[in-house]
């Protein structure tokens, strides 16, 4: 064992190894809310929200709910300005330590890129939930993990100072720095590579670095963890990541569901790597998964939310747009979506984020994807999940492996009652799709788990549309969007047909 691997050892006593209980859940939570206020309340923010009138007593919870709005982006942006141009002490004290760039999957590029402000606080709280997800994996898969080198594939790390001197970036490459000092000779892909912004250039400056270290621990966005993978084998000549690097036995994923690729993963590495899912969003740091788990078993794990982490977490039902029947982390309930709002000591307060998640019990969630993401041509309301469960399967039952996806609506012709949903799907170089077989499989999965989706495919949609697009076509969308690579992806599914017909453009 090294040094650093010594020294480290006191790193995976730190997990708190009780189980919350709801009524510990709503006291952390009680306890964040009262601070959160009582540090907004004097502000700019604080007086645009409404904060400044409510009581700072056993009321203040219900007064909370009912007399704060629930926000969005377009509610903050002259707030948000402010913070930009270096006005201090605007939605949180001080300055903004940088701005976390942020398009989204809401955007489709025709709101421009959005920021979300980091204070030092918030980024403390990034680091904490980082921290959280570092600590549960290390404490399963044991001291060997810090035996070798560990890879956070993210953005860029060149922060760039916008026109009034505030830096601006990708937040993978904010939360960087914040890395602990004692992990700095372990961090792959090393400062140097990190801070470049030329994803193609990136990757192979990577694959040529990491394709011979011990790489022990791979984190990041799934999808762009293959590439690296597939990068890395044509480099050394092998044919799975696992003859790479013997010994990588744990990955931390997030950015999108994991179930699609899971097959991909099984293929380059070991049934017994420890997989960690997180949550994160330049907002707040969500969840952590509840447990790693083995890829081999194929199935991801609940997500525990970080209750006690210096964020407010809300849960709004689907069907309460107002926000009056929003619950804490202890009132979810299993099977139901809910829509994620937050109160950070970044100065957001019940912020609507647009993810969707589905309750697992009381502080317990799996993400379901985002609002304006889910596919419904005549009300049928396929959350993000079930199309990532639905792909899933298909893959599994076909043999496919599918590097990116993407769900579109199709809407009935003039004249015609009956529409349907698109599956653009980019197989990797190797994997043939059978269109007939794969759409069967999708449509009976989504047939026997969404009532909704069955009533409608009775009388209004057509079995699913199955188009597979050309290798490399996602990667030339992102590209020619300024988003290759890092953090970015293609939208799981979009309510219109802009994505989808300019990823077929040309093909």
């Amino acid at each position: 064992m090294t040094v650093l691997a010594r020294l480290a050892v006191p790193l995976l006593r730190l997990r708190d190894k009780r189980t919350p209980t709801p009524a510990s859940m709503r006291a952390a939570q009680d306890r964040i809310r009262a601070r959160l206020v009582g540090d907004l309340a004097r502000l700019p923010v604080g007086h645009a929200r409404g904060l400044e009138q409510l009581p700072l007593d056993s009321r203040l919870a219900e007064a909370f709910r009912e007399q704060v709005p629930l926000a969005r982006y377009e509610d903050y942006q002259p707030l948000l300005e402010r913070v930009a141009r270096g006005e201090p002490d605007v939605c949180f004290p001080g300055r903004a330590t940088a701005l976390a760039i942020t398009s989204g999957t809401t955007s489709s590029g025709q709101a421009g890129e959005r920021f979300i402000p980091q204070s030092r606080e918030l980024l403390r709280h990034h680091q904490a939930g980082g921290a959280a997800a570092f600590v549960r994996l290390a404490d399963w898969v044991g001291p060997e993990l810090l035996g070798g080198r560990l890879l956070l594939m993210g953005g860029s790390t060149d922060l760039k100072p916008n026109v009034h001197g505030v830096l601006a970036g990708d937040l993978s490459g904010i939360i960087v720095s914040l890395i602990p000092k004692l992990l700095w000779r372990l961090y792959e892909p090393g400062r140097e590579i990190a801070l470049m912004g030329d994803w193609e250039a990136k990757l192979a400056a990577m694959t040529g670095r990491v394709s011979r270290t011990d790489l022990r621990l791979a984190s990041g966005i799934g999808s762009w963890l293959l590439t690296l993978f597939a990068a890395a084998c044509r480099e050394r000549g092998v044919a799975r990541a696992r003859e790479v690097w013997p010994r990588l036995r744990a990955v931390i994923h997030g950015g999108h569901a994991m179930e699609p690729l899971i097959g991909q993963f099984q293929h380059h590495l070991s049934g017994d790597t420890w997989m960690q899912e997180v949550y994160p969003a330049s907002e707040a740091f969500i969840a952590v998964g509840q447990t790693p788990w083995r890829l081999g078993d194929g199935k991801p794990s609940a997500l525990e939310l970080l209750c006690d982490h210096g964020v407010l977490l809300e849960f709004c039902p689907d069907d309460d747009p107002r926000g009056a029947a929003c619950v804490g982390p202890e009132g979810i309930e299993a099977g139901r979506i809910y829509r994620v709002t937050v109160t950070t000591p970044g100065g957001l307060v019940r912020w609507q984020m647009g993810d969707l998640v589905r309750g697992e019990g009381p502080g317990l969630i799996r993400f379901a994807g985002r609002t304006k993401t889910r596919i419904s041509v005549f009300g049928e309301h396929v959350e993000g999940d079930l199309l990532a469960a639905a792909l899933a399967t298909a893959c599994a039952s076909t043999g496919t492996r599918i590097r990116h996806s993407h769900v579109a609506p199709v809407l009935p012709a003039p004249g015609e009652q009956r529409g349907s949903h698109q599956w653009l799907v980019q197989p990797e170089p190797d994997s043939a799709v059978d269109v007939a077989a794969f759409g069967a499989a999708i449509d009976r999965h989504l047939r026997a788990n969404s009532a909704d989706y069955d009533a409608h495919r009775i009388v209004q949609l057509t079995p699913p549309i199955i188009t597979v697009l050309a290798d490399g076509a996602v990667e030339r969308w992102l590209a020619a969007k300024g988003k290759l690579g890092g953090q970015h992806k293609v939208p799981q599914a979009w309510p219109d047909r802009t994505v989808a017909e300019s990823l077929t453009a040309g093909s």
